[in-house]
């Protein structure tokens, strides 16, 4: 009888002794820069809330930077785009026009205009210097989600809520629009993020329904459907060198694939935080931001954090890197937006990053 005891309490201890090895293996204690954000810019107006103090400030749902850097673009849920000087964080002019959440933002590689999707079906155009509005894009079949511009700065891409993907040809003072819809199987599931290839031959959305899918911009032909994840996808990036594609979502997680074959190249784990936007700071390293109110960059090759920027204190719903792979910027449900110095002397903190089980 004691021996028998003995066997089902070692047996006990040692289900125990897997059990912690295994967790153990989640988690590793590592020193990681942390760099404090050198700006914070309030996105909402004021005056506003001077008047009223029990009304709710904006929330951020979008962040560009013009390709100079002079100015950033941020949108949120009070229905307005707002231009900021980005070294004073000066506001500079309010884009009204939208009648409801605008979600999406991007600006041509020249600088001279900018364009805002809205759930009020809408894409405008506007002229970044004037603030004078140049053209509007009804989408009469649903919310729009997300938008952006091809490199030529003639075409934009955008997608939505029960609205596929679609390429719209648009240059200021025509007030003519070609649109061209991506090729795809009908689907129930709303798209939540598109971005071209840096060369233009590609089109990249993510969906709620976890499916990746790259269409050929010349033909609208379909190359890949990957379901990505079982989770809904909110972030799709292409690498500079246009060989890698990452996205991320609820599932807690960054993967990376292979453009040419659509094979999963890396898994980086980004637990416990859902991802909500990510941009490529080079081909080597990936900014994430989510859920953890945090953005992580991270060494695609090795899947190790490299730093941390820490300071806001709500879920970061869009982020921007500039050209030079020296600034970037943040927007977040806390209402504000933040600049930082990718370059900065970093402070180095005690953190703890997942890692996977030991096999």
């Amino acid at each position: 009888m004691d021996a028998n005891n003995n066997s089902r309490r070692n047996q006990r201890v040692l289900a125990l002794l897997v059990i912690a090895s295994s967790w153990c293996s989640w988690t590793q204690a590592v020193e990681i820069p942390s760099i404090a954000p050198a700006r914070v810019i309030p996105f909402g107006d004021p005056d506003a809330l001077d008047a009223n103090p029990q009304r709710r400030t904006a929330v951020v749902t979008a962040v560009v930077l013009s390709p100079d850097n002079s100015r950033l673009a941020a949108a949120g849920d009070d229905h307005k785009v707002r231009l900021f000087d980005t070294a004073s964080g000066e506001l500079i002019q309010e884009l009204d026009g939208h009648h409801d959440w605008v979600r999406g933002l991007s600006i041509t590689g020249d600088g001279e205009t900018i364009v805002s999707a809205g759930a009020d079906c809408c894409c405008r155009c506007w002229n970044i210097h004037t603030g004078d509005l140049l053209h509007v894009t009804q989408q009469g079949h649903g919310p729009m989600r997300c938008v952006a511009f091809h490199p030529n700065g003639v075409q934009f891409a955008a997608a939505g809520f029960c609205c596929p993907p679609s390429i719209y040809n648009y240059s200021a003072g025509n007030s003519q629009e070609t649109r061209i819809a991506m090729q795809s199987p009908a689907t129930k599931f709303d798209h939540t993020a598109v971005v071209f290839s840096p060369d233009g031959t590609l089109l990249a959305a993510t969906s709620a329904d976890g499916t990746l899918r790259v269409w050929r911009v010349a033909t609208a032909e379909l190359l890949h459907e990957i379901k990505a994840d079982s989770r809904r996808l909110r972030a799709v990036a292409f690498s500079p060198n246009g060989q890698t594609i990452a996205t991320g979502g609820d599932g807690a997680k960054v993967c990376l694939w292979d453009l040419q074959s659509g094979i999963l190249q890396q898994e980086i784990p980004i637990r416990p935080a859902k991802v909500f936007c990510m941009s490529f700071v080079n081909d080597a390293e990936l900014a994430v931001g989510g859920t953890d109110n945090r953005v992580q960059v991270w060494r695609v090759d090795s899947a190790s954090l490299l730093k941390i920027l820490e300071g806001h204190s709500g879920t970061i719903t869009s982020l921007a890197v500039d050209t030079t792979s020296k600034l970037l910027v943040t927007g977040s449900f806390d209402t504000t937006i933040r600049v930082w110095h990718l370059d900065r002397m970093a402070e180095t903190k005690t953190a703890t990053r997942p890692v996977e089980a030991t096999k």
